[in-house]
């Protein structure tokens, strides 16, 4: 197959990660991938095996046109030379506009759904509402959907009947679970500084169970902490900035318990979930892969129930942790990413996909 992937950026998100990751395994299958974006695009965040074609954008100088006539450049691209390509792939609300109009009548486009995106809009303001309406109004086009997670497949005015979980690199994410130093606990988590994300909630439950309980927990936090925090407010924090997949692995195997919760969508798929699971942490966590065997698992994120978790843990036995290791490895072995592309060939062939 030639699969054409148009996007507005390379960005650091995870999304980004498993569409660079996604095209270089489909290219390992033998299929040719390409990524479509306009000649403004920065380079690749996470390097991809995958080809670049540009269409120039006209207008390059006010944002709000700027975006609006990157999305015409794309659409007006598609449009020509649809034609060449067998599948194209839109994996963002605003991507998905441009590829429905382009590909209408054809049964060429599809839509990867990573994650139910109207959430993550402040409706309170303009450009929030407008935002939650056309993430919104992307679900209901008739474009080809398949999910990353099997809760999205009927989630609020999202419907979808197949799923493609992400993978992950197993030899980068590889198993050496840290052993417990002397008088300290070394605890983790990926911060953020949007609220939804939960960052806050982590320190501030690590912050009780240190009051209530003596016990010395060092809290490591990856990339950024909360508005309005920093480091000095909590003595037991640190910041690092992991930069690139192998350090980020390096940092899952510096610590003992990984806190990867947050405060919406239950069950997602969630990347630190899966690779501090897979480096051999104990894991707390309300998304996927985490279930009630392989990690401490919670529903509906609050600092209450996080800090339970967290004095679960201190009262578990060296076998209790070795046991919850052990299934967290055997699960995480099912992402390799040849997996993943295995299940997304099988989509995109699909007669009635």
């Amino acid at each position: 197959m030639k699969i054409l992937i148009p996007i507005l950026s390379f960005s650091s998100a995870g999304g980004m990660r498993v569409l660079s990751k996604l095209a270089d395994a489909m290219i390992d299958q033998g299929h040719q991938v390409e990524f479509l974006a306009s000649h403004l695009i920065n380079e690749p965040y996470y390097p991809t095996k995958a080809k670049i074609i540009k269409f120039r954008n006209v207008c390059t100088k006010i944002p709000v046109i700027r975006g609006l006539s990157n999305l015409f450049g794309m659409f007006n691209y598609l449009r020509v030379n649809k034609s060449n390509y067998d599948v194209v792939l839109s994996n963002y609300n605003l991507t998905a506009f441009p590829v429905f109009l382009s590909t209408l009548g054809t049964g060429k486009g599809y839509y990867y759904i990573q994650a139910y995106e109207p959430e993550f809009y402040n409706k309170k303001t303009i450009i929030g509402l407008i935002s939650y309406t056309l993430a919104s109004l992307s679900y209901k086009l008739p474009l080809k959907k398949v999910v990353n997670s099997p809760i999205y497949k009927n989630f609020k005015c999202l419907n979808a009947e197949y799923v493609v979980e992400p993978g992950i690199d197993l030899d980068i994410f590889h198993y050496d679970p840290k052993e417990r130093n002397e008088g300290v606990i070394n605890i983790g988590c990926i911060g953020r500084k949007l609220k939804w994300k939960g960052t806050l909630e982590i320190i501030q439950a690590v912050n009780n169970v240190r009051q209530m309980t003596g016990i010395n927990l060092a809290l490591t936090v990856a990339f950024e902490l909360p508005d309005g925090v920093t480091e000095d407010d909590y003595s037991f924090v640190h910041l690092v900035k992991p930069h690139g997949d192998e350090n980020l692995g390096a940092f899952y195997r510096s610590v003992e318990l990984f806190i990867a919760t947050g405060l919406i969508q239950d069950g997602a798929f969630h990347y630190p979930c899966l690779e501090s699971m897979a480096s051999g942490c104990v894991v707390i966590s309300n998304y996927g892969p985490a279930d009630e065997n392989n990690a401490l698992l919670i529903r509906l994120t609050t600092v209450d129930k996080i800090q339970t978790e967290i004095l679960r843990y201190l009262n578990f036995t060296a076998e209790d942790i070795s046991r919850i290791r052990k299934l967290g490895r055997e699960v995480s072995a099912q992402f390799s990413w040849s997996n993943t592309a295995r299940k997304m060939e099988y989509f995109l062939n699909k007669p009635n996909s």
